[in-house]
């Protein structure tokens, strides 16, 4: 029987995109999962004071690019599980305390989590001052870190087997958690063939078609990356995504030789991201858990560049193994690398393969039957919904 529920809230922190459209695509498979429910989609950050969004969220993308290696470090000190945090805690309950007093006065039955800072919050609301509701935490990498093990939440959604196994190593009881896949917009479950997406996009379906995703901060060496790929264009149409940030696309579009508009394109966000990695040969990008997930679900090999130390270099180290990307250390042979696999049709083909084989198109949908059988009593129930990208995908040629 399928249980009642009221209002879930689906709560996350915009830290960069990656968790947002992560709960955006949890949102959706609920709504779809529970026609009669109201469910609640909230950025946490959105309700502190700029202060603490600063110190959060920019100070966080600041130091990622001027000192890489100082947050690489950081990462590594703070992966230890259950560590204390109290002097963070403390901050971070002050920053949203409006919130909270709110979540008190009007708590949903269950709230699914895209990021460890309103997991951590709700299970203190839950252990120090009674809230009713049950916790469901999605991880949004490939790897655990110490940081989502900051509280005991109901359920946990992980990436995959080996991110099953940290938990359970850290002590999570291992019926609670589940393997979903990373959360990722339901239009990966069903890609159009290349030849469509080429079509609808007005590209040219007889060349290579290499996709740049700067990424939404636009980290590392973008302006060079996107002139060693503009050497590529002989041989390969380019298409630079550059989200939100409008300062990125003047700056590429302005770096495009004149009369190589059909060959080269710049982009700012677009809602077709589906459409245009189901398109794409190549996705050149940082290995971020939902860029990944995506390119995965879409049968897009990889060449990842500028992995952030610490999350980033954890995904990239899962893709090289699973040999759906290559990892490319410096902008000075990206080019070269490149041309190199463009050419050798069986090696992409075979990280075309691996791409599909790794991928789990139907998280957010996984993610919503688990939340179900929480709002049951069965958060241990067996997986569901775990078809591989390749069951009712066309083919990629």
């Amino acid at each position: 029987m399928e249980p009642h529920l009221r209002r879930v809230s689906v709560l996350s922190a915009g830290v960069g995109a990656g968790h947002v459209r992560a709960g955006q695509a949890v949102v959706a498979a609920l709504r779809q999962a529970l026609p009669d429910a109201e469910v609640l989609k909230q950025d946490v950050l959105e309700r502190a004071g700029p202060g603490f969004r600063a110190m959060y969220r920019d100070a966080y993308v600041a130091l990622a690019s001027r000192t890489p290696r100082l947050v690489g470090w950081l990462y590594d000190r703070a992966d230890e599980p259950w560590q204390s945090r109290w002097y963070a805690g403390v901050i971070e309950r002050l920053a949203l305390r409006r919130w909270m007093r709110d979540l008190l006065r009007e708590p949903p039955e269950i709230a699914v989590c895209t990021h460890f800072l309103p997991a951590a919050l709700l299970c203190h609301l839950r252990r120090w001052h009674g809230l009713p509701t049950r916790i469901a935490t999605v991880v949004t990498d490939l790897d655990v870190h110490g940081l989502w093990l900051d509280g005991r939440a109901d359920l946990w959604c992980v990436a995959g087997e080996e991110a099953h196994q940290i938990m359970v190593a850290a002590g999570v009881p291992p019926e609670t958690v589940r393997v979903t896949g990373i959360p990722i917009d339901a239009a990966f479950e069903s890609l159009p063939s290349r030849d469509a997406a080429r079509s609808r996009l007005g590209v040219d379906s007889a060349r290579p078609l290499i996709m740049f995703s700067t990424g939404g901060c636009c980290l590392g060496p973008v302006e060079r990356t996107f002139a060693q790929l503009l050497t590529l264009r002989d041989v390969a149409t380019v298409v630079a995504i550059c989200g939100h940030n409008e300062r990125a696309r003047t700056a590429l579009a302005a770096m495009i030789p004149a009369g190589e508009e059909d060959r080269v394109r710049v982009l700012g966000f677009s809602s077709e991201m589906p459409w245009w990695m189901a398109a794409a040969d190549l996705l050149v990008g940082k290995p971020g858990g939902l860029t990944s997930s995506e390119a995965r679900a879409a049968g897009l090999p990889m060449a990842a560049i500028h992995p952030i130390p610490g999350q980033e270099e954890r995904n990239l180290a899962h893709l090289l193994e699973w040999g759906a990307a290559i990892a490319c250390h410096t902008p000075a042979t990206l080019a070269w690398r490149l041309r190199r696999l463009l050419q050798d049709a069986p090696r992409l083909s075979a990280m075309r393969r691996a791409a599909r084989d790794s991928a789990r198109p139907c998280a957010a949908r996984a993610v919503a039957e688990a939340v179900l059988s929480l709002a049951a009593g069965q958060a241990g129930a067996p997986e569901v919904c775990m078809a591989r990208a390749g069951a009712g995908m066309p083919a990629r040629t």
